[in-house]
């Protein structure tokens, strides 16, 4: 997404686009596979743009429990704000962008890439209440029963059970 800032009036404008699928190259790309929607509000005052991108989409993942494949909406959002040239520059803004005073436009792919990336959960599961899949018969306990059976006692522990009797 690209926002032309050469002769940007002053004030808000508003840009949008549909980034299509396999357009911004990553190594997550992948959990990505449909359109992104992409909406970016931008205030230019004096030498200043602010900008705030929210991103609408969907994620596909694989979940950590079960190993199916599942989907879910991903919406993120970001600001940043552009200085344009290296004079002037007052502010207790910790992340300035600075750009040239001849830059004609700013692509934001670079920091919609970072946030999808950020946006994917450290936990994928398909659910709240995955019960994953056996270690013993390797069975989808979201989908049917263990098979193992009864799982054999560990004998150190025999003659504590003799007690209970």
């Amino acid at each position: 997404m690209k926002i032309p800032i050469l002769h940007l009036p002053e004030g808000f404008q508003r840009f949008e686009e549909i980034i299509k699928p396999g357009t911004l190259h990553f190594y997550r790309q992948e959990v990505y596979p449909a359109a992104i929607q992409a909406v970016a509000e931008v205030n230019k005052f004096q030498k200043n743009i602010r900008c705030r991108v929210s991103l609408r989409t969907t994620a596909h993942h694989a979940c950590d429990r079960c190993l199916e494949a599942f989907a879910i909406p991903c919406e993120c959002a970001f600001e940043l704000l552009f200085h344009i040239g290296k004079e002037d520059l007052q502010t207790e803004e910790e992340d300035v962008v600075l750009l040239a005073p001849e830059t004609a436009e700013v692509d934001l792919a670079e920091w919609i890439v970072e946030q999808l990336i950020l946006s994917i959960p450290m936990k994928l599961l398909c659910r709240e209440d995955c019960q994953g899949i056996c270690p013993g018969c390797g069975a989808n306990l979201n989908q049917e029963a263990c098979r193992c059976g009864e799982k054999p006692g560990d004998p150190r522990w025999e003659k504590l059970r003799e007690l209970l009797k």
